[in-house]
Parts: structure tokens; C-alpha cells; sequence
């Protein structure tokens, strides 16, 4: 009988334990973002649908996958883009121009900030050598673009100006589509400063 016992007791605590992850895993689900959340987002997009949808509406969507993208970590951040490039290219596609200005403001802005702060700190001979790392990783993104040697002679002045003292100064001043083309670059040097890689 004292055996029944154990186990019933055992089992009730069980169940409450696991009832008491279920409500805060439910009450925390907006707090948390992972890359398949921002993924489904991006994806299920009302106006991608065809559906007809109001500004404040738009606006409200885009701030919600905003904020999750933002939640994400670089290791994260890669992994979305590797898994899910097309459905991102495709939602930032679908945003009106100031909607596209918003998305790059609050998604890729603040990785300047990051960057320069963490560059600042660090002795000189580091910094030289991240920012030519970030030079190089540059030029490769450019040069493994599929359009390759049409992009390299477009864009002659902009790697012209990327190679000058401060890079960062000159991609603060970039279009908002060659923003969002060097983010990965820009989420890596992140990573970098902040000594989460190598």
C-alpha cells in the first residue's frame, strides 16, 4: 500500500510540474522567438496571400517579426538565413519602400552600433585585423554574387569607398538594399566583437 502511494503522489507531482511548464512555456511564447517563429511569420504574411490589408495592420505585423528577428542571436540569425532565404527575400519584396526602411532601421541599424562600440575597445593591431577580415568577407560576398561580374562593375565605386579608412562609416551610408545584402557579413563581425566566434 505505501508503495501505491509513492507512486501516486510521484505521478501528481509529475503531472503538476509538467501543467506549471505548460503555462509558462504558454504565457512566455511572445518573450521567445527561435528562427522557425520568424520563419512562419514571414511566410504567413496576410498580404502575400492577396489579401487586402490595412496600413496599421501591416504595420503591426511587421513590427511583430521585427521584434522577433531582433530576439534571435547570430547563430540564430544564420540559421534563418540559410534555411528560409527565399521566404525573407520574398516578405522584404512584398514591404513598401518605408516599410522596407523600417524593417532595415530596427534589424540592421543597431549592428553598427555593436560593431563600432566593440572595435573601439579593442587594441589597434585587433582592429586592423577584423576590419580586413570584414574587407575580404566583403569583397567575397560581392564576388560569389550570381550577377558576379555585372554587380563587380555596377558597384566599382562602392568597393572603391569600402576599401577607404572606415568601412563601417560608408556602409552606415549605403542604400537600404546593400544593407540588407551585407547583413550577414554584419552579423558575423558582431559575433566577432563580441567574441561569441573564434
Amino acid at each position: 500500500m505505501p508503495r501505491q502511494r509513492i507512486w501516486i503522489t510521484t505521478a501528481l507531482l509529475l503531472t503538476a510540474i509538467w501543467a506549471g511548464v505548460a503555462v509558462i512555456m504558454h504565457e512566455t511564447d511572445d518573450l521567445v522567438s527561435w528562427p522557425g517563429k520568424v520563419q512562419e511569420l514571414v511566410e504567413q504574411a496576410p498580404w502575400l496571400s492577396g489579401e487586402k490589408v490595412a496600413e496599421e495592420k501591416r504595420r503591426t505585423y511587421l513590427a511583430q517579426v521585427i521584434m522577433n528577428y531582433q530576439r534571435l542571436d547570430v547563430g540564430q540569425r544564420k540559421s534563418l538565413r540559410e534555411d528560409a532565404q527565399e521566404p525573407l527575400d520574398k516578405f522584404f519584396a512584398s514591404l513598401t519602400e518605408e516599410e522596407q526602411k523600417e524593417y532595415v532601421n530596427r534589424t540592421i541599424e543597431p549592428l553598427f552600433e555593436i560593431i563600432d562600440r566593440g572595435l573601439k575597445v579593442m587594441p589597434v593591431e585587433d582592429r586592423k585585423r577584423l576590419i580586413g577580415r570584414m574587407r575580404g568577407d566583403l569583397k567575397s560576398l560581392r564576388g560569389n554574387d550570381s550577377e558576379g561580374d555585372r554587380l563587380a562593375e555596377q558597384d566599382r565605386k562602392f568597393m572603391e569607398e569600402l576599401m577607404a579608412d572606415d568601412p563601417l562609416l560608408f556602409l552606415r551610408q549605403a542604400s537600404v538594399k546593400q544593407k540588407l545584402e551585407l547583413a550577414p557579413v554584419l552579423e558575423d563581425m558582431q559575433g566577432r566583437v563580441q567574441g561569441l566566434r573564434r
